[in-house]
């Protein structure tokens, strides 16, 4: 596994772990929390790279931009879950 990949992880599982201890519950929603913070991760690193945002960084890998990346896709993830039918209607 390559350092890039195994930061992305990293810092996604970190963010996961401290979105669902603040949201305080599990739900079916989890599995795409962590699409969300993965793929948040990675652009998160790509924006703190062509931003040159060099606030936080291990190496070349922009530890802060992903943070905030991968919250942001979560939040997002949150809000289109939250849109969606709940299929407990009664119709």
């Amino acid at each position: 596994m390559t350092p890039w990949l195994l930061l992305t992880v990293i810092v996604a599982l970190v963010n996961l772990t401290a979105f669902l201890a603040i949201r305080g519950r599990w739900g079916r929603v989890t599995l795409a929390l962590l699409a969300g913070a993965l793929a948040g991760a990675a652009l998160g690193d790509a924006a703190g790279r062509l931003t040159g945002l060099d606030v936080l960084r291990i190496g070349s890998y922009h530890v802060l931009a992903a943070s905030i990346g991968a919250q942001l896709l979560m939040l997002l993830v949150l809000l289109f879950a939250a849109l969606l039918p709940s299929g407990s209607g009664s119709e």
